[in-house]
């Protein structure tokens, strides 16, 4: 393989890298699997560690004893070129103390021969599940991080001084993506966790926070972008969008925070999919600021969020109920001031509702709250449809 050159990865066919130094094995394996995988076999370590650097496989089953490099120190190998691929130890001794080498060094599962070829492809079925959502959990960790690292340039730039209260806006919106990005990952961690104690095939729910990061990380560079353009003094991005499909992917975008909070947050649509005109990350700033602010306010317990998008005759309306503390009538007055805060001692930067309101209005629309104290909220995105278009294209 050429320094440059990427390792060969099919993710619709995964492959198995098998290395024992008896061809009876390797065969035996390599006929079990071949109808599900890609199988690829070595007969000893360094023909092995060759292949794995030029084809990533998804899961290695590796014979613990071999001749001059045996398993344990193929493993240890393994481990720091990938430290996230599963492993299958597989022996024909039953050695306690070579068992337990193998899981310090981090070796996924142990298994002995002659093998239970079900169990086999159990365990190489698991397997590869959990890699994949290791690699695909750090993948998007690592592009959090350059994420943030594009933040900070962009702090940095002159431009953002004269912006003054846009940046901190957009700074706080961020703030809020990134918190979804932070709860899907702690959530995807322990269901990893999980997966490598479970021994059974049963279905798990790491896939879908894996897709809740990877919508985060989609919205946070929309919204860089959308940032990018203010700093060049360029226009919104104005589409045409339904309304209720819209609401649906920004209050899926907003469970992992719910989930965080032990809150259950729902979705409700009335009437047809009434069309507006706007910018879709921008009002989707507004909605995941009112989901937000929500989640801050809802009891330890039974928390619950309802959002609801409704389709009048001339315009729409998305409300962001909650079961919460509620809100002082006298601070109602001040709620879509910027920098007030009741929340400033828990790092609150009084914005939120600011920015949404600013946003509803450059739309021609607004945003209006109803609370009573202990009971809970209600804001309320109105906007005005979209033109209804003819079968000619005119309005």
């Amino acid at each position: 393989m050429t320094p440059n050159a990427q390792p060969v990865q099919d993710e619709a066919h995964p492959t198995i890298l098998v290395i024992d130094d008896e061809l009876g094995p390797r065969e035996s394996l390599r006929f079990l699997l071949k109808n599900e995988y890609r199988v690829l076999c070595a007969e000893n370590v360094a023909r092995g560690l060759q292949l794995l650097r030029e084809h990533s496989p998804d899961t290695v089953i590796i014979d613990i004893r071999m001749p001059g490099q045996d398993g344990i120190d193929g493993l240890r190998e393994i481990r720091k070129l990938d430290p996230d691929l599963a492993v299958i130890m597989l022996t024909g001794f039953a050695a306690v103390g070579t068992a337990q080498k193998a899981i310090r060094l981090m070796a996924n599962d142990y298994m002995e021969k002659p093998f239970d070829a079900t169990e086999m492809r159990l365990a190489v079925r698991r397997h590869i599940e959990q890699t994949r959502l290791r690699r695909k959990r750090n993948k998007l960790l690592n592009e959090t991080a350059e994420l943030d690292q594009r933040i900070q340039e962009l702090q940095g730039k002159e431009r953002l001084t004269e912006l003054g209260q846009s940046s901190a806006e957009f700074v706080h919106d961020l703030r809020n993506v990134l918190n979804m990005v932070t709860g899907s990952s702690s959530l995807l961690r322990e269901e990893v966790e999980a997966l490598q104690q479970r021994q059974t095939d049963s279905p798990s729910e790491a896939g879908y926070y894996l897709d809740m990061l990877e919508a985060a990380m989609s919205q946070s560079v929309d919204m860089l972008d959308t940032w990018q353009r203010l700093i060049r003094q360029n226009p919104q991005q104005k589409t045409r969008f339904g309304v209720h499909e819209f609401v649906r992917s920004c209050v899926e975008a907003c469970q992992p925070a719910a989930l965080a909070a032990r809150a259950h947050l729902s979705c409700e649509t009335l009437g047809d999919e009434a069309d507006v005109h706007g910018d879709r990350v921008q009002l989707a700033r507004v909605l995941n600021n009112l989901i937000q602010n929500a989640v801050h306010a809802l009891p330890a317990e039974n928390g619950r969020i309802r959002v609801r998008s409704v389709s009048l005759d001339t315009s729409v309306l998305v409300s962001v109920s909650d079961n919460g503390c509620g809100i002082q009538e006298d601070n109602l007055k001040h709620l879509f001031s910027p920098d007030f805060t009741t929340r400033r001692s828990h790092g609150g930067m009084g914005l939120g509702l600011f920015i949404a309101q600013k946003i509803a209005q450059s739309h021609d629309g607004s945003v209006t709250v109803e609370s009573s104290v202990n009971q809970g909220s209600t804001f309320t995105l109105q906007l005005p449809r979209a033109a209804t278009v003819s079968g000619d294209g005119t309005d």
